[in-house]
């Protein structure tokens, strides 16, 4: 797991996993959005990145 800063607190929603098993990869991922969080840092996620893959995340509002 990756602590990654994003621009927005909110829910992300995960468009593409190269590592999904639709890619023929192991199906790992983020169960298709992570939440940011405002933090005393900065405006962050915990982002499973799976080995050798790409992840691609798209601002979901409410």
């Amino acid at each position: 797991n990756y602590r990654v800063p994003l621009p927005m607190a909110g829910r992300w929603r995960e468009i593409i996993n190269a590592d999904a098993a639709d890619y023929g990869g192991s199906g790992k991922g983020n169960g298709g959005a992570v939440e940011a969080r405002a933090e005393a840092g900065g405006i962050s996620a915990t982002v499973l990145l799976p080995p050798l893959s790409t992840i691609m995340l798209e601002f979901a509002p409410d």
